[in-house]
């Protein structure tokens, strides 16, 4: 962390950044487990920070747009469509976006930048910044420790580092990681879950049909035929289809004031929309 930390050249926000980061999620996983590193994921526990970490990335690519709760008018918030107005719309307290350039099909795409260099921004997406060297300041969630920790669906995610606490481990965190068990700690975003548990099964990982259950009760309790509160649960698995699929839903209902979202309905335009998506993607 601190080699990334040196390349911060802004002295002000690499001490912001020191003082409220945390290192949390699937890197720590992998090395208890003595595998290769994906990535680092870093979290910011201020929202500020956060978003000066963020402009401070963006400021090179005019095209980028960083927003948060407490930087983005309400009058903003309201206006456009495709996946901008979508994120825009589901803004929350603590989030901190990067508004995509509009591709021609009318959809975000994440934006790459090809220069090389040691901890240089190389992938965006309204949620992270991906660096060089593998590290990716994750911004859809901010806050204390325990705040973000909410939004992990996971347990044996939960372990963290910080440069005040140094390396923080917990027993049931552990035991996930050692037995390669999936527990299930509740989250905000269970719809997301049910598609991220492919990839661990994948990967090797079991879950039982208890912890499978207490997700779909979760997803029980959410109102799904409420366009509104499926594009806020889906938007973070995959910007472009899933964006594309609220976007169809949205015109739908903007051409049509009665319309009611069905399982039929859905059904047909999912097939349509995903035909061409490769199920081996996370």
């Amino acid at each position: 962390m601190l080699n990334w930390l040196e390349t911060i050249q802004d002295e002000a926000i690499r001490k912001e950044v020191k003082d409220n980061l945390v290192v949390s999620g699937g890197s720590i996983c992998s090395l208890f487990l003595n595998l290769d590193v994906n990535d680092y994921d870093v979290y910011i526990q201020s929202e500020a920070v956060a978003f000066k970490l963020a402009k401070y990335y963006a400021k090179a690519f005019p095209e980028l747009e960083v927003v948060s709760k407490s930087n983005t008018p309400d009058d903003v918030r309201e206006e456009g469509g495709g996946i901008r107005g979508v994120i825009l719309r589901n803004l929350k307290e603590g989030q901190v976006k990067i508004l995509m350039p509009e591709s021609p099909s009318g959809t975000k795409t994440p934006f790459e930048n090809n220069q090389e260099g040691k901890y240089l921004p190389v992938f965006f997406s309204p949620n992270a910044i991906s660096l060089s060297d593998s590290l990716q300041i994750v911004l859809r969630f901010t806050g204390s420790i325990e705040e973000i920790h909410k939004s992990f669906d996971f347990v044996h995610a939960t372990n963290y580092f910080t440069f005040k606490d140094g390396l923080v481990t917990n027993l049931k965190a552990v035991e996930s990681i050692l037995t390669k068990q999936l527990f299930y700690q509740g989250s905000l975003y269970p719809l997301t879950t049910i598609i991220r548990i492919k990839k661990f099964l994948n990967r090797g990982w079991k879950i039982t049909a208890g912890e499978q259950l207490k997700v779909m009760f979760q997803i029980s309790q959410l109102d799904l035929t409420d366009i509104a509160t499926l594009e806020d649960q889906i938007i973070g698995v995959d910007v472009a289809y899933f964006g594309m699929l609220v976007e169809i839903l949205k015109e739908k209902q903007d051409n049509d004031p009665n319309f009611k979202l069905s399982y039929e309905f859905l059904r047909v335009i999912i097939d349509k929309v995903f035909s061409d998506v490769d199920e081996n993607q996370e």
